[in-house]
């Protein structure tokens, strides 16, 4: 396994900006959240700001995986197979006490906690009466698992899930747009006024895991060619569109607390996707990648804990 360790003083997350100005957020400056595959399964790993050792927070026989952090970073929500089929669970952030939020018969997954730590947004093929198909559409529930319901009665038509605009009054995700790729969208968190803010199905570009600036005013995503999937950013009306990171197979941006990084997962090397590894890049122009946490295994889905 290998693990790089920042170039920066250990123990020390914030560094003084010259002239007086706030201090300036690094990658080391907050806990990371994220899954690997290293202990023979899926699970959810933590890797406390400024450390070297992972503490696998699921020790479960079964696969966890897509971890979030609770607004006030208390708690995690995740999804497992564990009870037999994929449903979405919380835990402490220390890992304990797990508990199972949905029980339904078809998979739930992709959770996303609210701003005010009151709901969850997830992804279900439930079928509701009067359907005949199942089909994946975003859903709602209490954040303690209780009244859900689909939120958009339109399906996703692929497997993607919803995120919050930081001011809870807004969601944000991709839906299959025609017979090729998928756009962005975003509605009301009550799921009306839906509007579609990219247009690239006709380039066959699968626009994906879309998620709004700790600001509310971009959103980071991936765009995906046969060729290649680019991290970009664009204003949330879908204005100013601009790639952060053209080159290689790049998934899952989410947003540093002070908005000025993303951390993703990319895969290492070409032609392997059993091989992905969580990085972190600058949002300032020239960047260059850094690797987080990386092994043999597949390490992915990272997020840092809110402020």
């Amino acid at each position: 396994m290998r693990i790089l360790i920042l170039p920066f003083v250990l123990g020390t997350t914030l560094s003084l900006a010259r002239g007086g100005e706030p201090p300036v957020w690094k990658p080391e400056a907050a806990d990371l959240l994220f899954m690997s595959g290293r202990d023979g399964n899926s699970e959810i790993y933590l890797l406390p700001a400024g450390q070297r050792e992972w503490k696998n927070l699921t020790n479960h026989k079964s696969g966890d995986n897509w971890p979030g952090w609770s607004p006030d970073g208390k708690r995690i929500v995740f999804q497992s197979n564990r009870s037999g089929n994929l449903d979405i669970w919380t835990m402490s952030a220390g890992g304990s006490d797990q508990v199972q939020l949905t029980k339904d018969s078809q998979p739930d997954y992709l959770p996303d906690w609210s701003p005010d730590g009151k709901s969850i947004l997830f992804t279900s093929w439930r079928i509701e009466k009067g359907e005949e198909t199942r089909a994946p559409h975003i859903y709602i529930m209490n954040a303690d698992g209780s009244s859900q319901r689909r939120l958009i009665a339109e399906t996703l038509d692929t497997s993607a899930g919803a995120t919050w605009a930081p001011d809870g009054k807004r969601i944000v995700y991709s839906r299959k747009a025609g017979e090729k790729g998928a756009d962005i969208f975003v509605a009301n968190s009550d799921g009306k006024n839906e509007l579609r803010i990219t247009s690239d199905k006709d380039k066959d570009l699968y626009n994906g895991s879309p998620t709004f600036s700790p600001d509310g005013k971009s959103i980071a995503f991936y765009s995906a060619s046969q060729t290649a999937s680019a991290l970009e950013v664009m204003n949330a009306d879908g204005s100013g569109r601009r790639t952060i990171l053209a080159d290689g197979q790049n998934w899952y941006p989410r947003w540093s607390p002070d908005g000025r990084w993303l951390v993703y997962t990319a895969q290492v090397g070409e032609g392997d996707q059993s091989n992905i590894d969580v990085f972190a890049i600058s949002l300032e122009a020239g960047s260059k990648p850094i690797l987080l946490a990386g092994g043999t295994k597949r390490e992915q889905e990272a997020n840092w804990r809110p402020k």
